[in-house]
């Protein structure tokens, strides 16, 4: 099923404000503004008026043209539709962008370990670097 298309379980609609700690399961949709903290296993959309600032740590990610200032980490996909403007630093593995997104940060692609929502990124008992990522093994 695509993603995009599935259900969406919640809508924080155009012409909202909201500020704070934004904790879900499954998939919300944002159209409006929002400024905080957002974590979930679950899928999130940000749709083409909407504005999200703070951090973002979901499964995964779609901005489908809105306005995102934010940290990513997401543990399986960010997809980024123009014209979206994203300002922050990715984390992911794997990316998709259109062409006439602006984007102004870095990404990292690899295994992303999943999230705990009190504790931050979840560590495993392999070794993993401080930011969740698991460690590659370097070749000589």
């Amino acid at each position: 099923m695509d993603p995009e298309n599935a259900v969406i379980h919640s809508l924080l609609g155009a012409g909202t404000r909201y500020q704070g700690k934004l904790f879900f399961e499954g998939r919300i949709r944002i159209d409006g503004d929002f400024e905080g903290e957002i974590q979930s296993e679950g899928l999130l959309v940000v749709g083409p008026d909407a504005t999200v600032k703070g951090a973002v740590r979901v499964h995964t990610l779609i901005v489908r043209g809105g306005r995102v200032e934010a940290d990513i980490h997401a543990t399986e996909l960010v997809e980024l539709h123009a014209p979206a403007h994203v300002k922050g630093d990715i984390r992911t593995q794997a990316l998709y962008m259109d062409r006439g997104v602006v984007f102004d940060g870095s990404c990292v692609m690899g295994e992303v370990l999943g999230l705990d929502e009190r504790t931050g990124p979840a560590r495993s008992a392999e070794d993993t670097s401080p930011d969740g990522y698991k460690d590659q093994p370097t070749r000589s």
